[in-house]
């Protein structure tokens, strides 16, 4: 029963991405392992200034929640993408770590404990947060960050992935450049984090309250200042076609098997 169910979502993502027009996978400058090590090496650093600064968070019911969560995650991207069958996924909370949450490469993803607490998240709206960002490694989008300066500054200047990333950080200008692509990407994640977020079996209705709570985070910062330095669509956009792409899904589990 399990692996029909897994047949079926990995065809349904297929048909999925295909309608919604998810353009995932673009060739990379360096070899896959060399630029996975890059990001597991800032990954890395994150959690060790974390240990060192004492901000990595210990709660034990919020970190039961966000480990059932990304278990299920993990589970959800195995059924998607094969080349994750029995990959190890790691969730960990972080106080104040500046951002919602962000994957990296090799199943890492870092988690604002402050967004978690103070959006009040349910278990099914963390299980789409993680998701979202699993689907960022599913589909490659670091390293198309390190392509993108390859391609830029040339790979005289950025020989090596390790290279390359410490030059995208080291410079806002890259990032504003390389925005139209990461708002693509965004929406890569948020559709096939949709697909995964399917294959975890999490109710979608409390799930897609996240945008709800987005939308009303996102008002005050576009009364200030708008939202094109913004990567990810406005929340109401981004709900509509994470609720379409689940309705998709469920619309082909529904017809009956040929």
């Amino acid at each position: 029963m399990a692996s029909k169910a897994h047949r079926l979502v990995k065809t349904c993502v297929a048909a999925v991405l295909l309608l919604f027009g998810a353009g995932c996978f673009a060739q990379a400058a360096y070899p896959e392992p060399e630029s996975a090590a890059a990001w597991r090496a800032l990954a890395a650093g994150y959690v060790r200034k974390a240990l060192k600064d004492q901000t990595l968070v210990q709660d034990p019911a919020l970190n039961a929640r966000v480990d059932a969560a990304m278990a299920a995650v993990g589970t959800g991207v195995a059924a998607v993408d094969p080349r994750f069958a029995g990959a190890r996924w790691t969730a960990l909370l972080i106080e104040d770590f500046g951002r919602g949450a962000a994957a990296f490469p090799g199943g890492t993803i870092l988690v604002d404990a402050k967004f978690v607490r103070n959006l009040e998240l349910n278990d099914d709206e963390i299980a789409l947060v993680l998701s979202h960002e699993a689907a960022h490694v599913v589909a490659g989008h670091a390293a198309a960050k390190l392509s993108f300066m390859a391609g830029m500054l040339g790979k005289e200047k950025v020989p090596t992935a390790h290279s390359a990333l410490l030059e995208f950080l080291a410079k806002d200008s890259y990032a504003v450049e390389f925005q139209p692509a990461a708002r693509r990407q965004e929406r890569e994640a948020d559709t096939l984090g949709a697909a995964i977020f399917f294959a975890t079996g999490y109710d979608v209705g409390r799930a897609l309250g996240l945008f709800d709570k987005l939308a009303e985070l996102e008002r005050p910062i576009a009364e200030r200042a708008g939202d094109a330095a913004d990567t990810h669509d406005a929340a109401g956009v981004r709900k509509q076609l994470v609720a379409r792409v689940i309705a998709e899904l469920e619309e082909r589990r529904r017809k009956p098997a040929r």
